[in-house]
């Protein structure tokens, strides 16, 4: 599934970065480029990693889905358009989603008022949990580093990914879904350095375990 608006001004200053560089190495865990990360793969276990509720409760990711097929959505954040209407094509599959007896659990860096207030914007019906200082990005090999030449890009759109997070690692994770079965292995494994591209639900439908 691909999104175009925006994404060439977006692209456009992912290019800029590229060139100008980035004057901070990335922390342990964290890809220089979007390129560069290595997300893991069908067959794994679900990494024992905590995330934030909205409420502020520090939750495992393995208490999440323990004892139920779980779909794990990694995006970028409640600023990111893109992210936004592959949200809104995610609603449109929840319900047949809960019909298999499975669940969706989203995760971003957004801090926990950020996340409100994607919830409250876009009507997610499914809990959104907060990844601030990318630990499960990082577990998962997703998290890469944004150059200096994209932040100050995204800071000319109104974009402020430390406001986002609270944090000042300027890292995100590549959009990416990963599918779990009731004991929280991995079954079925997307992700693109890409963040037009984006998994077309039905291949969700599609890969939900029996």
């Amino acid at each position: 599934m691909k999104f175009q608006p925006f994404a060439l001004m977006m692209t456009a200053a992912a290019s800029l970065g590229s060139i100008l560089g980035t004057s901070v190495a990335p922390a342990a865990g964290i890809a220089p480029t979007a390129q560069q990360t290595d997300p893991i793969a069908v067959g794994a276990d679900l990494p024992d990693v905590e995330v934030t509720s909205i409420k502020g409760e520090d939750v495992s990711l393995r208490d999440i889905a323990d004892g139920k097929p779980t779909v794990l959505v990694f995006f970028r954040g409640g600023w990111c358009p893109i992210c936004s209407r592959h949200t809104a094509e995610l609603i449109k599959v929840y319900p047949k989603i809960q019909e298999a007896g499975a669940q969706i659990v989203a995760i971003s860096p957004d801090n926990e008022s950020s996340s409100k207030d994607n919830i409250a914007k876009n009507s997610i019906p499914f809990p959104v949990f907060s990844d601030p200082d990318v630990s499960a990005a990082k577990a998962f090999g997703l998290a890469f580093q944004v150059d200096d030449g994209t932040l100050e890009k995204y800071k000319g759109y109104g974009i402020d990914l430390e406001k986002a997070s609270g944090f000042d690692h300027h890292a995100l994770p590549i959009p990416a879904v990963y599918i779990t079965d009731a004991k929280g292995k991995i079954v079925y494994a997307h992700s693109d350095p890409n963040y037009r591209q984006r998994l077309d639900p039905k291949k969700i439908l599609d890969n939900l375990p029996e």
